[in-house]
């Protein structure tokens, strides 16, 4: 399916109607991903506080457990392996995970390829008008193995935190 023909209203209230797909793309950039801000909120020379915990890289259950977390049918991007099969080879394939993922922090090497995304557009359901940028959403397809990995370390600092009290009062209930 292709995207039809946009409409974009310019500051004076004018209309045009886009049809080429590179200034299509780049109605999309603009609507989907906001510049980033012109001077960056991180200071120049941050001082952190001393670490809460000690981290160690995912074990074999930890992994085992985020493959059961994954939902099924979710997409992968292009060439990478899909939630349904490491759901369907799960115990079969932790055991040669599990050395995979802890390598990335024992050797520092983290492949580039996981970190590759692709993004797509989907209509939003239900809009009336579709020549219109924002009756339509953007999806990211990540690489399998790196959005698995990624998801174990997301849970084990969400876990840490809630148990250390990191999160401010009333953040999350």
């Amino acid at each position: 399916m292709r995207v039809p023909a946009l409409r974009v209203i310019n500051p004076k209230g004018g209309e045009r109607i886009v049809e080429d797909n590179t200034e299509k793309e780049q109605i999309f950039r603009d609507a989907f991903f906001p510049p980033p801000p012109d001077t960056p909120n991180i200071p120049p020379d941050p001082q952190y506080p001393q670490s809460k915990w000690d981290f160690s890289p995912p074990t074999n259950r930890q992994i085992q457990q985020a493959i059961r977390r994954l939902k099924n049918g979710k997409a992968t991007r292009t060439g990478t392996i899909p939630n349904d099969v490491f759901k369907a080879i799960g115990d079969l394939a932790v055991p040669y995970l599990g050395p995979i993922y802890r390598a990335t922090f024992t050797l520092g090497v983290y492949p580039e390829d996981w970190s590759k995304t692709e993004t797509i557009v989907l209509k939003k359901p239900g809009k009336p008008d579709y020549r219109d940028a924002n009756a339509w959403r953007p999806i990211t397809l990540s690489n399998g193995h790196g959005r698995l990995l990624n998801s174990i370390i997301a849970e084990e600092i969400t876990k840490r935190a809630e148990l250390l009290g990191l999160l401010p009062a009333m953040q999350f209930g």
